[in-house]
Order: C-alpha cells, then sequence, then structure tokens
C-alpha cells in the first residue's frame, strides 16, 4: 500500500476515534440513546387529574419521546403533596390528588420506562393583586408586606419590586436563597424523580436586584456606599455571583441527598449566539439576566443545560439565532450534558421539525447534543393543528415530512454519575454565631491540589470535581487559621462545616 493510501487510512481511523471521543465526552449518540421530553407547564392541563396523566403519557409514547419536564411549582405553590408550601389555589387540581407521585408511579411502570423530571419556578413566587390564601405562603410571609430583612423582594433599581405581572425573590439575599434551595431538596428527599428542573433562576433584567438586604451585602462586601448602577461591571458581576450560589447549593445539596438524580435548568439563549468566549460574554444570558450557565457546566454544578430555542423558523433573523446558539450548545457542554429547547408553540409543525433535525445533527467538529426538550405540550404549533396531529409527526411520517423520532430511544447515560471519577465537597461557614459572608476557603488535597473558593451570603461553599481523597479545608480567621479534614468520595458530596465561637 503507497504512503497515499496509508496517509488517508490513517486520517480516517483518527477521524473515527475522535469521533467517537466526542460522544463518549459525555454526548448523546446518534443511533439509540436521545433525551427527548416535553415542557408540561401548570398554567394548562396536563396532570391534574389521574386521567391527565394518562394522556400525557399516551402522547409521549406516540411521539417517541422518553421524559416529561412537569411544572410542580407555579408560583411559591405546590401541585404536590409532601411540600414545603401551601397547595396551589389552582381549583382544576383534583382535590387531596398528588399529581407527581401518581405521575412519576405510572411513568416508571411504563414500557418503555419514561422520566419524570419536577420543574419548579425557582425565583418568581405569586402574579396576583390579591395575595395567597395560606398566610403560610412566602408571599405573605416576605413579600410587600414585610420590612427589613423579612423582606425577600427583588426590587427594580427605581425601588418598584414586581416584574410584569411576577413577583420575584432575590438571589441575593441570603434568607431567600436557602429557603429556594429548601424547596428543591425536599422534592428530592420525598420523591422518586429521575430529575429536578430549575427554571427563572435569574435575575429579571440588568437594572433589577436592589432588594435592601442584597445591596448592603454587595456594599459591605465592596467597601462602597453608594447605589451601584445597573451596568457597573462590578454589582453586575457580584449578582452574577449570587445566581451562581444559588445553583450551586441546589446542584450539591440535592446530589448529596441523591446522588443519581439530574439537576437541569431551563436556561437564556436570547438573541445573536455567541461564536467565542468573549462573545458569549457580551450575550444576553450573561449580560442582561446575569445568568452565566456556560461557567456552571465547566464547574460541574450542573447535569444539564436545556437553553430555551425559542426563535421561529419563518423568521430569517430569528432561525439564524436558533442555529447560532445551536452550534455553541454542540461544541460547549463541558463533559456535561446540553439539550436543546425548541419553542414549537412559535412555529408551524415542519418548522419545528426542522429545527429539532437540526439540533440533533452534529457539529462541525462532530459533537452531539444530549437532545431536546419542547416548548410546549400544551401548545405544539402556532397553527392549530391537533397536538396528536404533532406527535404523531414527531415518530412517523406525515403530509409535515419525514419524522424525527422514527425509532424509540433511551435517555443518554451521564457517565459522571453511572461511573463517576470525581466527588464533591460542601460546607457552612459561621464565625462567633455569624454567617461568614464572601469568605475565602481554601481546600488543600493530598496530592498537592489547591482550590480556593468563596462563601455566599448564607455563609455556604462548594467544590465540584474533587479527585477522591483526604482533603484540609482551611479558613483564616484573623491572625488564626480555622481547619477541618474530610474525606472525598467518586460521585459523592462530603459535608465539612466550621463553625468557631
Amino acid at each position: 500500500m503507497g504512503w497515499g493510501k496509508k496517509n488517508g487510512v490513517l486520517w480516517s481511523v483518527m477521524g473515527l476515534l475522535f469521533s467517537f471521543w466526542g460522544s463518549a465526552a459525555g454526548y448523546a449518540e446518534e443511533s439509540n440513546r436521545s433525551f427527548r421530553a416535553f415542557w408540561v407547564d401548570a398554567f394548562h392541563d396536563g396532570v391534574k387529574t389521574p386521567d391527565q396523566v394518562d394522556k400525557l403519557l399516551a402522547d409521549v409514547k406516540e411521539a417517541n419521546a422518553n421524559a416529561v419536564i412537569v411544572q410542580v411549582r407555579r408560583r411559591g405553590d405546590a401541585y404536590f403533596n409532601q411540600a414545603l408550601e401551601p397547595r396551589t389555589q389552582d381549583p382544576r387540581l383534583q382535590p387531596r390528588y398528588d399529581p407527581l407521585a401518581d405521575l412519576i408511579q405510572k411513568a416508571h411502570a411504563s414500557q418503555p420506562r419514561i422520566e419524570v423530571h419536577a420543574w419548579l419556578a425557582t425565583l418568581p413566587i405569586w402574579n396576583s393583586e390579591t395575595p395567597p390564601l395560606s398566610d403560610r405562603h412566602v408571599f405573605n410571609q416576605h413579600g410587600p408586606s414585610t420590612v427589613g430583612r423579612d423582606y425577600w423582594l427583588m426590587e427594580r433599581v427605581d425601588g418598584v419590586n414586581r416584574n410584569g405581572a411576577d413577583y420575584v425573590l432575590d438571589p441575593g439575599h441570603p434568607d431567600a436563597l436557602d429557603y429556594t434551595a429548601d424547596q428543591y431538596v425536599n422534592v428530592v428527599r420525598h420523591y422518586a424523580v429521575d430529575g429536578i428542573h430549575l427554571d427563572l433562576v435569574r435575575y429579571m433584567g440588568p437594572d433589577w436586584g436592589y432588594n435592601p438586604t442584597a445591596l448592603e451585602h454587595y456594599q459591605k462586601q465592596t467597601g462602597t456606599a453608594d447605589k451601584p448602577a445597573p451596568d457597573d461591571p462590578r454589582w453586575k458581576a457580584w449578582r452574577r455571583e449570587q445566581v451562581d450560589h444559588l445553583m450551586r447549593q441546589v446542584y450539591l445539596r440535592s446530589i448529596a441527598v441523591r446522588p443519581d438524580v439530574k439537576v437541569s435548568a431551563a436556561v437564556i439563549a436570547w438573541q445573536q449566539g455567541p461564536s467565542t468566549l468573549e462573545e458569549y460574554r457580551q450575550s444576553a444570558p450573561y449580560q442582561q439576566v446575569l445568568q452565566d450557565w456556560n461557567g456552571w457546566l465547566e464547574e460541574g454544578i450542573i447535569d444539564m443545560a436545556i437553553p430555551m430555542n425559542y426563535n421561529r423558523e419563518h423568521v430569517p433573523l430569528q432561525k439564524e439565532w436558533f442555529d447560532q446558539w445551536i452550534a455553541w450548545e454542540k461544541d460547549h457542554q463541558h463533559q456535561r450534558h446540553i439539550a436543546a429547547g425548541p419553542g414549537i408553540y412559535l412555529n408551524a409543525v415542519e418548522g419545528s421539525l426542522a429545527q429539532i433535525r437540526r439540533a440533533m445533527a452534529p457539529s462541525a467538529a462532530g459533537n452531539r447534543l444530549a437532545g431536546v426538550s419542547l416548548y410546549s405540550y400544551a401548545v405544539t404549533n402556532k397553527d392549530g393543528v391537533p397536538s396528536l396531529d404533532f406527535f404523531r409527526a414527531l415518530s412517523k411520517e406525515s403530509p409535515y415530512g419525514q419524522p424525527v423520532f422514527s425509532e424509540k430511544a433511551e435517555v443518554p447515560e451521564m457517565s459522571w454519575k453511572s461511573q463517576p471519577t470525581k466527588g464533591y465537597l460542601m460546607g457552612r461557614l459561621v464565625i462567633n454565631d455569624d454567617i461568614a459572608d464572601n469568605r475565602e476557603v481554601i481546600i488543600r488535597g493530598d496530592h498537592q491540589q489547591e482550590y480556593r473558593v468563596r462563601t455566599g451570603g448564607n455563609g455556604f461553599f462548594g467544590k465540584a470535581n474533587l479527585a477522591p481523597g483526604y482533603y484540609v479545608v482551611q479558613v483564616k480567621s484573623g491572625s488564626n487559621s480555622l481547619s477541618r479534614s474530610v474525606i472525598v468520595k467518586a460521585g459523592r458530596v462530603s459535608e465539612v462545616n466550621i463553625r468557631k465561637k
């Protein structure tokens, strides 16, 4: 065989190896593994009676899908019985019925098995002029009628505390952050969900985040007495860190309870998509709503990001935005998963099929997304085509074209969960009975690793992707230092709390 042939064979083999590596590094395989979900919102019917649950699962099977992301917390209320918050006032929810428990039981018994991810609206807590009926509701306990540290609402720079119809908690308020994380951990403790799903885990815009307690924390940390302008880079970075603190705490506390639970989030993918990291840092999620989901993936504090790729296929500029974000998503999964989130409610059936097809194709580098999640189950197209026709068009040849889910598929394996090689660490820091805010924590391993992290306003700190082994966690306190030792195991969260009186 001549060199030309040898060289061609060599490049072919290398191409196959690179293609395999891209798939094996956390990406879905082309053939039989693909995440195929529907977002099922609680503002429409979907899981409010046993009959609705049965219909939902039948529709999922018809579409050859394999997962549902079901909203069980709409605005500080619960669509499940074992909740920390009051039961929803939604009159369409059957009395005493626990839709989450019923859905899990039926979906897991289904053949093939269907995954259930519990979707909670993260920071919005109420959306009506009339207060909730329950005195226990977070809006009544920490909304407009409260003062001082008991007041948790996010405010705009001009003092407005309602974004459209929504009242929203401020992640810069330490108590609001703890309360919010508790809601997710409670679901993980009491229900055999496959995953928990964060939505609206962000600021409402660059001019939001002026809760008085949050602002006080910022001023104390930075040594400024002024009220920062919305576009102040340091103020933007601080607020972005508060969202990071929330995501980190939800992730680590949840997998500490159940290491197998999958933590995902619906994230922003507005406007023009990036092609470089610098462009990403100028993009809408990073600059407008202060949500660094690329950073979450890189840090390892989320299992799957689902960008809301809500673009109209029939509008050329929006189609271009869709393709730009999809290209970024495929090549920036950081050994975790990204599933695209097409907004099917904005599109004709054939437009959605085209978007799904492009989302499922490999990137130029050979990387594939984990799959897709479609918004929404309740509204499947813009033209009033019956939803059943849409579900069938996904799995069978139809007047709308070739199917995109012609065969059934299993959800992709998350190798960092099923075959873990790294562990996690979390803890809280309390000094002289005061929560230690924004304190540096040094984490040193027995193989000369050293990491530096900072506590949030509630004293919580955490680190993902640690090599298993022995670590010393150290904090400086005046001229002294406090230290604790801990062993980190693969696939587990080790907890070390540091308290000094």
